[in-house]
């Protein structure tokens, strides 16, 4: 069977969509990469995943959605999105929308995510 990087970037925000911390890791290499303008620079799986968990603790509500996927090579694929969510403590909202690019390891394994906002 051929992989599909777009179908496995598909499962991999199917899981986090559902807060599925161990889904996401299931998705993740040891040694991925998250770079994102809100988070910034997180590397090994554990520490994005201690991100994730306090994204989600933070904003319990979070929504995102996907407006496009597509494989942009043999082990990437992007996704053009959006999200809201609302922090549970502050009440400030979040609204953002942006490109993300993901590339995968020849176990199918995310090794890199990269975030880029848009206006």
């Amino acid at each position: 069977m051929t992989f599909d990087p777009a179908a496995a970037l598909v499962k991999y925000h199917a899981v986090l969509d559902a807060q599925d911390v161990d889904g996401v890791a299931a998705c993740l290499a040891e040694e991925a990469r998250y770079v994102s303008p809100a988070i910034g620079d997180v590397v090994g799986r554990e520490a994005i995943l201690a991100s994730i968990r306090a994204y989600f603790s933070a904003s319990p509500d979070h929504q995102a959605f996907d407006d496009e996927v597509k494989t942009t090579g043999p082990r990437s694929a992007a996704s053009r999105w959006r999200l809201r969510a609302v922090n549970k403590t502050t009440g400030a909202v979040t609204e953002r929308r942006g490109i993300e690019k993901v590339t995968f390891n020849d176990a199918g394994l995310i090794v890199l995510i990269d975030v880029e906002d848009l206006p």
